[in-house]
């Protein structure tokens, strides 16, 4: 567990980083959870188009 808090390593198209707190601070991704569940949301959404596309 980390001493101390570590924030998300995402920014904004004016290279300000998020304030949110890293999910793992330990871990290899340092992202919160509202940038985790972005990603998990095109994740889904790729998905979803490639499997529309197979049934074609």
């Amino acid at each position: 567990m980390a001493d101390r808090i570590v924030t998300c390593r995402m920014t904004d198209r004016w290279g300000n980083r998020c304030t949110g707190e890293a999910i793992d601070p330990d871990g290899e991704a340092l992202i919160c959870i509202r940038h985790y569940a972005a990603a998990v949301r095109t994740v889904s959404a790729a998905q979803a188009n490639v499997t529309r596309m197979h049934r074609s």
